[in-house]
C-alpha cells in the first residue's frame, strides 16, 4: 500500500511539474523554408458510403515582416473516391477540389501563429471563379439536385466555406492544421475556448508528454446559443421552414430532432524544429439529424 501511495504521489508531482513547465510551440521559421505534408481524411455519414479525400499540403515561408512572416499555404493533388450518387460526398469533394492549387498567403507573428490572410480580396476573385465552375460541374453531374439547390444557391453554399473569416478560422483553429498549435504555450490540463469555422463554440483540453500533445474537444454552448445557431443554419439551408422551426424550436430540441453535438480528439507529434511530424484527428458530430465521423491523418514528408 505504501508503495502504491508513493508511486501515486510521484506521478502526481511529475504531472504537476510538467504542467507548470508547459511546452512552447514556436517552430523554425525563416525565408525559403518549405514544409510538405500528406493529408488523408475519411468522412462517414449516415446512409452514405465513406469518402476518402487525399491531398498534399505545402507550406512555404515566402518572406519576413517586421513582426513575423508571410507563409504561402497550398493544397495540391486533391483526390477523392466519392461515388457519383453520393451528394454529400460530392459536395465535400467539390469544396476540396475547388481549393486545389490556390495559394493562401497568411501573415504570422514571429512564433508562426496565423494572424490574418494577407490579400483576401485578390484570393476571393479566384475563389469566386472556382465556385462558379464547381457549382456548374456538380449540377451537370447531378442535374436532379438543381430543383432543391439552383446554381446560385449552390454557389453561395460553396462560397460560404471559403469566406474570409471562415477560411481564417479553419487555418487557425482546425485541429488538422499544421499551424494550429503555433504560438501556444501548452500545459497539461490547460483549457482553451474557441469558435470553429462553422461558428460552433468548443473547448479544448491539452495533455503534454514531451514532443507528443493530446487534445480533447467538446461542445461548449448554452441552449440559447445552440438555438440561435440552429435557427441561422435552418434559415440558410431550408428558409421555407424557418418560421415553423422558430416557433417550435424548444420542443424540437428537447425531442432530439434538432440536435447539435460534437466531440474531437487529436494527437500531435512534434519534430525537433517545432513543426508537426504527424497529426491524427477523430471527430464525431450530430448536426440536425446528420451524423458524421471524420478521421484525418497528416504526415510530414519534408
Amino acid at each position: 500500500m505504501r508503495k502504491l501511495m508513493l508511486v501515486s504521489m510521484m506521478l502526481t508531482v511529475a504531472l504537476a511539474t510538467q504542467a507548470q513547465l508547459g511546452r512552447k510551440v514556436a517552430p523554425q521559421m525563416e525565408k525559403g523554408l518549405v514544409k510538405t505534408f500528406t493529408e488523408k481524411q475519411v468522412t462517414t455519414m449516415t446512409g452514405q458510403q465513406p469518402v476518402t479525400i487525399t491531398n498534399v499540403a505545402k507550406y512555404t515561408v515566402a518572406d519576413t515582416t517586421d513582426d513575423g512572416f508571410l507563409v504561402d499555404i497550398v493544397n495540391n493533388n486533391v483526390k477523392s473516391d466519392a461515388q457519383a450518387d453520393n451528394i454529400a460526398g460530392q459536395f465535400i469533394t467539390a469544396s476540396a477540389e475547388m481549393m486545389d492549387g490556390l495559394v493562401i498567403r497568411v501573415v504570422t507573428d514571429k512564433e508562426g501563429k496565423i494572424l490574418k490572410i494577407a490579400d483576401y480580396a485578390a484570393l476571393s476573385k479566384q475563389i469566386d471563379k472556382r465556385a462558379d465552375e464547381t457549382a456548374a460541374k456538380m449540377l451537370k453531374a447531378m442535374p436532379q439536385m438543381e430543383q432543391a439547390l439552383p446554381k446560385d444557391a449552390l454557389k453561395a453554399q460553396i462560397m460560404e466555406e471559403c469566406g474570409e473569416q471562415t477560411l481564417l478560422a479553419t487555418l487557425q483553429q482546425n485541429a488538422s492544421s499544421a499551424m494550429m498549435l503555433n504560438g501556444k504555450t501548452i500545459m497539461t490540463g490547460a483549457q482553451e475556448s474557441y469558435v470553429d469555422q462553422k461558428g460552433i463554440k468548443m473547448k479544448r483540453m491539452y495533455f503534454v508528454n514531451g514532443d507528443n500533445i493530446t487534445v480533447s474537444s467538446n461542445l461548449d454552448m448554452t441552449k440559447d446559443e445552440l438555438k440561435a445557431l440552429i435557427i441561422a443554419k435552418v434559415e440558410q439551408s431550408i428558409p421555407d421552414q424557418a418560421a415553423m422551426i422558430k416557433q417550435n424550436i424548444d420542443q424540437l430540441m428537447d425531442s432530439g430532432m434538432l440536435k447539435l453535438e460534437m466531440k474531437e480528439s487529436a494527437t500531435y507529434e512534434l519534430q525537433a524544429d517545432g513543426w508537426v511530424k504527424t497529426i491524427k484527428v477523430e471527430t464525431t458530430s450530430d448536426s440536425l439529424g446528420q451524423q458524421a465521423k471524420f478521421s484525418t491523418e497528416v504526415t510530414a514528408i519534408q
